[in-house]
């Protein structure tokens, strides 16, 4: 393969990762100036500065496997944090919405589980794309890591 051209499987990973880095960079950004604008630097939400961070390290990603480095330690990173991604989104409704992820107060759901869990992936547009992009971005990264030589 030339090595100008890009496989439709690393086209397809890193639309995906464009795609979750943007939605993270900006929701975590948006919601951190909103605290900032009251005069507080650290917001009340811890997940708005781990979203931010989370975002940006996943451009410099790009930016490293676009310039040629290693890209398996780059898929394991991307797999972790797409893990972290998808078990923090539904972790953080059952665990009753806590601000400070695990500590804090925060309110309990009722019903049963599964119901519960659909209705929060399909609660709007930007959380169906980002769980379907992050769920998609892992399979993906996972393949390319099991079928890249070393």
């Amino acid at each position: 393969m030339d090595s100008d051209t890009i496989s439709p499987v690393h086209f397809v990973a890193a639309q995906l990762a464009v795609i979750v880095a943007v939605i993270h960079l900006s929701l975590g950004t948006l919601n951190w100036a909103r605290w900032m604008m009251v005069g507080f630097l650290v917001p009340r939400d811890l997940r708005w500065p781990l979203f931010v961070i989370s975002g940006a390290a996943m451009i410099i990603a790009l930016f490293l496997a676009a310039a040629g480095a290693d890209r398996r330690p780059l898929y394991v990173g991307g797999i972790a944090l797409m893990v972290v991604y998808i078990v923090g989104y539904f972790g953080w409704h059952v665990g009753g919405h806590r601000p400070l992820l695990l500590l804090g107060p925060g309110t309990q759901h009722t019903g049963p589980l599964l119901p519960f869990l659909l209705d929060h992936l399909l609660a709007g547009p930007v959380e169906f794309v980002t769980i379907v992009s992050e769920v998609s971005l892992l399979v993906l990264l996972v393949y390319l890591l099991l079928t890249e030589s070393k």
